[in-house]
C-alpha cells in the first residue's frame, strides 16, 4: 500500500456485536477495521479504520422497519429481460 498506509496481512477484520432489547429487531454494531477501499481517492479508503481508531462502530440493520429508517438507503429495482 501506498502513503504510509500499511499493508494488512492479519489480525481483526469484521467485527460484529449483536444484543437485543424489547423489541424483535437485533441492536447490531459492525465495523471493518481496514475500511472497505484499497484506492486511496475512495472515500472508503480509511472511513471504518478512523472509527476504529475512535471507538466507534456502524449501525447495522436487520429488520424491515430499521433498514427503511436508514439515512442512506438506497432502492435498486432490477427487472429481467425478457
Amino acid at each position: 500500500a501506498g502513503g504510509g498506509y500499511a499493508e494488512v496481512s492479519s489480525g481483526s477484520s469484521y467485527i460484529q456485536a449483536v444484543g437485543w432489547d424489547d423489541s424483535r429487531c437485533p441492536v447490531a454494531r459492525t465495523l471493518l477495521t481496514y475500511s472497505q477501499s484499497e484506492n486511496p481517492k475512495s472515500p472508503h479508503f480509511s472511513d471504518q479504520t478512523r472509527l476504529y481508531a475512535g471507538e466507534r462502530w456502524v449501525t447495522s440493520r436487520f429488520c424491515e422497519k430499521d433498514i427503511a429508517r436508514s439515512p442512506d438507503l438506497r432502492v435498486v429495482r432490477v427487472h429481467e429481460r425478457r
